[in-house]
């Protein structure tokens, strides 16, 4: 029996992506087959606690070791969007050390990757989308995981790195969002905060004037949103995200805007 999973994956405005065959369960006796069925039914109609319930049933019948495994990754989705991110985590490393196949395994390490994306743990989140990169399976959003990795290594200050994976989504995926976003990232080799963007130079010079006379040192950039060319305001040049937060601290508490950006 193929099943079609719907991996919740990707963005902070929740990218999601369709993931592709699971295991065979011809072999499930006659009623263990018929809880994973319900509990599969609940978990595409997004019914997550019936779903969450339904699977741990069905892992109680001792199922062989890789279906279980498979398993341990449908209730960790389901786990996620019960918010309870630690027992999906610990399901997602079920999933793995129990011998999942491809292409769930890479699922199980592009979800752990996203876990910890969203918590701003980047050196965890680089680790498990290296890991499913390197392994390409069946049906993952390549450009969007590349993405993130990039966005991650950026943070971190690995610039060099962060653009090798920005070049490998706009070479192999030009017209996808993910190139959208990709081509603003590239070739920033740092962090800046910007103020406020504007229509019209005299603004932007209104701005960069609050800003040096509250200490601060600003510099005016051409920008755009939505096809509006835009003079943005920015100050600062942060390696890190990190160094970037602070400074974008220290902004708001002299009361202007502040958003970090590549």
């Amino acid at each position: 029996m193929r099943r079609f999973l719907v991996l919740a994956a990707m963005a902070g405005a929740a990218w999601a992506c369709g993931c592709g065959p699971t295991r065979a369960a011809g072999d499930r006796a006659a009623g263990d087959r018929a809880a994973f069925d319900a509990a599969f039914a609940a978990f595409q109609a997004g019914q997550w606690q019936r779903a969450a319930d339904g699977f741990t049933q069905y892992l109680r019948s001792s199922p062989p070791a890789a279906t279980r495994a498979e398993v341990y990754y449908y209730r960790g989705q389901a786990l996620v969007h019960l918010r309870r991110r630690d027992d999906a985590r610990i399901d997602f490393m079920r999933a793995i050390g129990g011998g999942a196949e491809q292409p769930v395994r890479n699922y199980a390490r592009v979800a752990l990757g996203n876990l910890y994306y969203e918590e701003g743990n980047d050196a965890k989140a680089i680790e498990w989308y290296a890991l499913a990169i390197g392994e390409p399976a069946a049906d993952l959003p390549m450009d969007m995981l590349a993405l993130r990795l990039a966005v991650s290594l950026q943070r971190l200050g690995r610039w060099p790195a962060a653009e090798r994976y920005l070049r490998y989504v706009l070479d192999n995926f030009p017209d996808s969002a993910a190139a959208a976003e990709a081509r603003r990232r590239s070739g920033a080799g740092a962090f800046a905060v910007q103020t406020g963007a504007y229509a019209t130079a005299a603004a932007a010079q209104q701005e960069a004037a609050r800003l040096r006379a509250a200490g601060f040192e600003p510099r005016i950039v051409q920008t755009g949103r939505n096809g509006q060319a835009l003079s943005g305001v920015r100050v600062g040049r942060a390696a890190t995200y990190a160094e970037a937060q602070t400074l974008a601290q220290r902004l708001l508490s002299a009361g202007f805007s502040a958003l970090v950006v590549p």
